[in-house]
Parts: C-alpha cells; structure tokens; sequence
C-alpha cells in the first residue's frame, strides 16, 4: 500500500510540473513576442526622432510633432491616442497606440538640450498564455533620441555641384583662381575639370561622380591632415536643399533705393556711389538683383556699409521669374544670412527653374556670409574677392567656376545659427 501511494504522489507531481513547463513556455512565447513588437516600435522611434531633429532649426521646431508623427506612421505605428500617458492608463485598450515627440528630452544625458528630439512609440500590446495569469495586456514602450552632428568635419560638404557629368560641369575655371575649404568637402555630380586652367584647391574632402582627373595642373590638397591627394569617384548626391520652400511672391514694385523687408521687387539694381543697408528679413526679387561697380552693399545695425561692420539679424534673397544675381569686382560687399526663422543660414535662393548665371565678385574685403542656393544655375565667383571674413559659406549650384585671380575662402564656423549646425544638415540617433 505504501509503495502504491508514492505511485500516486509522483503521478501528481509529474502533472504539476507538466502545468509549471507549460506555463512557462507560455510565458517565454508571450515574451518572445512582446520583445519583437517592441523591436518593431524601435523602429518607428528611431525613424520618429531622425525626422523630428531634421525639424529642430525650423520656426522653433513647429513641425516636429507632425514629422515625427509621419515617420512612425510609415513604419507601421500610427498615432491614435496621443502621450504614452494615455497608453499607460488604466483601461488603455489592447492595439493603443500612442507616439509622443518630444523637444528636448526631459531625462537622459542630453535632458534639456534644445538640439536633441526624444521620440516614444508606446503600444498596448495582447498576451497570450499570460493571461492563465489574469494579464490580458502588457505597456511596450521604445525610446529614440536624435540631435543633428555638425557640418564642420573633413566629410561635411560645403560645396555641392548638381549637373550631370559632361564638359564644363562640376568644379571649372578660366585664370589662376584658388579655392580654399580645409575643413569641408567638395561633393561634384558632374566632372572635376579646370578645363585646362590652373586653379589650386584645398579641401577636406573631394569626390567627383564623372571625370576626376585634374586637366589643369594645379595643387589639389585634401584630407587631414592636408596633403596631395586624388579626387574620389563618388555616387551620385542629390540637392541637399531641396526642402526649401519658397516664400509667397507678391505683386512686384519698383526699386526705390530702399529696402523694405518681406517685398516683392520687379528687379533691383544698385549702382556706382550707392550706399545700401538692408534691414534684416527676406527679399523677393521678380527679375534680376544687379549691384554695380563702385557701389557699397551690407546688412549692418549701424547706417553706412563696411566690410568689418556689425552684422544685423540677416538678410535672405530670394531670386524668381528668369532672374539672377550679378555683382562687380569692384563693388563693396558684406552681406550675411539671418541666424533664425525658416532662412537660417540662406543668403541668396535662387528659383531651381532659373539657369541665369549668377556671378559673385567683389573687392578683396568684401564677404558673402550664409547659403548661396543657385540649383538650376552655375554659379562664378571671380574679381578680387576673398571672403574671408564670412563665418561659414555653403554653395549648392548646378556648376561652380572659380575665375580670374579670386581666392574664395569657405569656412566651417557655423555657431551662430539654430544648434550650431550647417544649413546643410544630418540628424543622427544618440539615445
């Protein structure tokens, strides 16, 4: 009797256990499928967080909610309940989906950093086997946190050419120009050519999608530190400006010889002795902008013009309709772009339809400070001028020609604008 009893005990036993397995495979199965939901919702966060950041710099962030809210959708996680508080409710139903953006993260290293996009992807998700347990549903959250890198390194580019491969597109010249970019890169759709003509290039980085080959003899310097090196074959780049929208052109007036900002000009020329401050704000110019030999052009606080004056808040142009901008090598020049609003760091726009040249000259002291965006057009500079004392300069153009005897400087600082990055930009993950 004995031994028949311990029979039925290990029979019990063994039953027990057979319930235990099973509940814990359940639970690992539950498990299992919850951690690759949640891989899931990284994803949306992460696409959330980099399309936040590339909102950031942008009339104080407005769209980042509404970028972010896009990214996850199209990930698979559309937005249904809002703040993940919502989700965490008590009562939440099970397929809640809550994706909260969030504008400088309010914990975690970078907490309280305007430049840094935190993004939750919060979802109510069902159990399985756990609910043997009385748990119906499990909170599965993910977190992402995007910030945009500075555009200072050897690899940032502030020189982006657009026309296809063929003779005379990409970086082309005539006389015994110099152009000088140590701290960024060079990035040509079309060939790396002098046409024959020397011109000597320094730069962080150089790459050519056609023709690499330097026809012109001149010294070409790349890499840090700085040495003779070939230019890379490159894929091709698209127009890293493209988000630009175009402000509204009004009905065209005159040019009176005072600026107003936020008006629409048939065209606006500046002659020898003028002496032109604009305001800070945007301009649109329904034709060409012309500022002759002689003149005195800046955007300064104090009256009068100077190439080592004070800047003011900025200055955009935006440039329509088939004109262009053309400025003489004789003519002082000292303008900068605005350090805020939806033209942070854009000088001059031209419509990417236009493919008017346009032409950069000036005197040696004069400086074109901020984005000088011609997509549609080739863009030369020429004269005497250096640029020098522009903080930063981007050139996004269909063609670049470097003439005559000018040595164009372009330079990387680029602290004064939203979060201290260029106006060409790139939101990475850091969280």
């Amino acid at each position: 009797m004995k031994m028949n009893k311990q029979s039925g005990q290990v029979l019990i036993g063994v039953a027990f256990s057979m319930v235990m397995l099973a509940g814990f495979a359940g639970l690992a199965i539950d498990l299992g499928t919850l951690r690759y939901q949640r891989r899931l919702q990284q994803t949306a966060a992460d696409a959330a967080a980099i399309a936040g950041a590339h909102e950031v710099r942008y009339n104080g962030g407005v769209g980042i909610t509404s970028a972010g809210l896009s990214a996850s959708a199209s990930n698979g996680f559309t937005n249904t309940a809002g703040d993940v508080s919502n989700c965490s409710a008590s009562g939440a139903a099970v397929g809640t989906v809550c994706v909260q953006m969030v504008h400088a993260p309010a914990d975690g290293p970078h907490a309280g950093q305007l430049n840094y996009v935190a993004a939750f992807v919060a979802v109510v998700q069902p159990t399985y086997f756990m609910k043997i347990f009385g748990v119906n549903s499990q909170l599965v959250v993910a977190r992402a946190v995007a910030t945009n890198v500075g555009q200072s390194s050897n690899n940032a580019g502030c020189v982006y050419t657009l026309g296809p491969p063929g003779t005379g597109v990409g970086v082309t010249t005539s006389g015994t120009p110099t152009l000088n970019a140590p701290t960024c890169g060079i990035f040509d759709n079309g060939d790396f050519t002098t046409n024959g003509k020397k011109i000597d290039i320094t730069a962080g980085s150089i790459g050519a999608v056609g023709d690499v080959t330097n026809h012109g003899g001149g010294t070409v310097l790349c890499g840090n530190p700085l040495a003779n090196c070939n230019v890379e074959q490159i894929p091709p780049v698209s127009d890293p400006l493209s988000f630009l929208p175009a402000p509204s052109v009004g009905v065209p007036t005159a040019w009176t010889g005072t600026p107003v900002p936020g008006t629409t000009y048939s065209s606006i020329t500046i002659n020898s002795g003028d002496v032109v401050n604009f305001p800070a704000g945007t301009y649109i110019v329904n034709g060409s902008f012309t500022i002759n030999g002689g003149s005195n052009v800046c955007n300064q606080v104090a009256a009068g013009c100077s190439t080592s004056g004070v800047q003011n808040a900025g200055v955009t142009f935006y440039i329509t309709n088939g004109g262009t901008v053309k400025t003489n090598g004789t003519a002082n020049i000292s303008l900068s772009a605005p350090n805020s609003g939806t033209y942070a760091g854009i000088l001059f726009y031209q419509d990417p339809s236009d493919t008017s040249i346009a032409i950069m000259d000036g005197t040696a002291n004069s400086f074109f400070q901020g984005g000088l965006y011609f997509p549609g057009a080739e863009l030369d500079f020429g004269g005497t001028i250096t640029n020098t004392t522009a903080a930063y300069t981007v050139i996004v153009a269909n063609d670049l020609k470097v003439n005559g005897t000018a040595t164009v400087n372009l330079k990387g600082d680029f602290s004064s604008l939203p979060g201290g990055v260029s106006i060409i930009e790139t939101a990475i993950l850091v969280e």
